[in-house]
């Protein structure tokens, strides 16, 4: 099954790129993940499948 996609025009205040920065959470509060991204998005896919 593949998903149907529908892209929509851009919103107002719709950013287009966006890079994540945890640096500052980092630095005020010592946040340190403990997730790779990837396996983060598995470890998701899998719970949700089980809900």
């Amino acid at each position: 099954m593949e998903p149907e996609i529908q892209r929509l025009p851009m919103q107002p205040g719709d950013v287009e790129r966006t890079w994540a920065d945890i640096s500052k959470a980092r630095d005020l509060f010592g946040y340190d993940p403990t997730w790779e991204f990837r396996e983060g998005v598995r470890e998701f896919v899998r719970w949700f499948r089980s809900s």
